[in-house]
């Protein structure tokens, strides 16, 4: 399967949910990822960059070092 754009769980998708949605995702290799769920939701920016904890722009809860907890 090759998509114009971004996949996301094997379908093609025009974009990822970056910075608005209930679930805001990431990219990695044309395919879309769900934040870490300790990670703000932050409206009409990026929420996060990668899957972990520690990948947050901003920590919904607490931080514990580089990690949202």
């Amino acid at each position: 399967l090759s998509c114009r754009h971004y996949s996301r769980r094997g379908v093609c998708v025009p974009s990822c949910r970056f910075t608005e949605g209930e679930t805001r995702e990431f990219a990695q290799g044309g395919e879309c990822f769900e934040c870490h769920p300790e990670c703000e939701r932050i409206e009409d920016n990026v929420t996060c960059n990668g899957s972990g904890a520690d990948t947050c722009t901003r920590c919904a809860h607490y931080r514990d070092g580089p990690h949202c907890v």
